[in-house]
């Protein structure tokens, strides 16, 4: 849950994910989604979904959906878990820090 206004959540959701070195996070400002492609390590490909809702005046809740595959020979993809609840717990606390990041930047205005 944050205190931010939405663009800012998903400006720095999507540059944590770039960080994170997932390419080119798709941004649906309208729906309040980020999403990314999988990308491959190995045997294991993972793809982050997150989603803000506007849940109070001030308030947005954002939920973060991480799919990691394993390839398994002979059957293909099937999901793994591999994240506990520290590092969502840590996943949250980069975002709040680049949404931080985010406010400091000074506003782009378009010339009319």
């Amino acid at each position: 849950m944050y205190e931010f206004d939405e663009k800012y959540i998903l400006r720095g959701i999507t540059n944590l994910l770039k960080e994170k070195g997932y390419a080119d996070p798709k941004v649906n400002a309208e729906k309040g989604r980020v999403e990314t492609d999988f990308i491959t390590a190995g045997n294991t490909r993972t793809k982050v979904e997150a989603s803000v809702r506007k849940i109070g005046r001030r308030e947005n809740e954002v939920t973060l959906v991480i799919t990691t595959e394993r390839d398994i020979k002979k059957v293909g993809w099937k999901p793994v878990r591999i994240l506990g609840k520290e590092q969502y717990d840590r996943f949250f606390e980069e975002v709040e820090m680049q949404i931080y990041r985010e406010l400091a930047k000074p506003e782009v205005k378009e010339l009319r």
